[in-house]
């Protein structure tokens, strides 16, 4: 596991997946996308089939226009959103519809999305 800290986040870079917390007050945008984009690419290359984790443990705000350019990211194969424990609305249901079809989705806890991502990775096709 390698760490990557970057102005506006913490990232875990692990063999198949990406845990990432954006920090507090952050507006996550093309910009800042396309930042971590790169260090991705750096670290994983384009050919390795990755998930990203993101851990919102901070409010922030993200443009959902990331997820629509994250699409072109072929080896970027989902996006699980853990969100905190106090959030009363979420929009997971709104960002997946920007994100390639059921390649998005929310859960409660890291483990219930690290699950979905491993299965994802070893029984989808890409």
């Amino acid at each position: 596991m390698k760490e990557l800290h970057l102005d506006f986040g913490h990232f875990k870079l692990y063999q198949d997946h990406i845990l990432g917390t954006i920090k507090e007050g952050v507006h996550f945008d093309l910009e800042l996308n396309s930042i971590l984009g790169d260090n991705l690419k750096e670290h994983y290359g384009t050919n390795n089939p990755v998930a990203y984790i993101s851990n919102r443990v901070n409010h922030y705000s993200i443009d959902p226009m990331v997820h629509k350019f994250n699409t072109s990211y072929h080896c970027l194969k989902a996006i699980a959103v853990v969100d905190r424990p106090d959030q009363i609305l979420s929009t997971t249901d709104i960002e997946s519809k920007f994100f390639k079809p059921q390649r998005l989705k929310g859960f409660k806890n890291i483990e219930e999305a690290l699950n979905w991502c491993r299965n994802f990775l070893n029984y989808s096709y890409f």
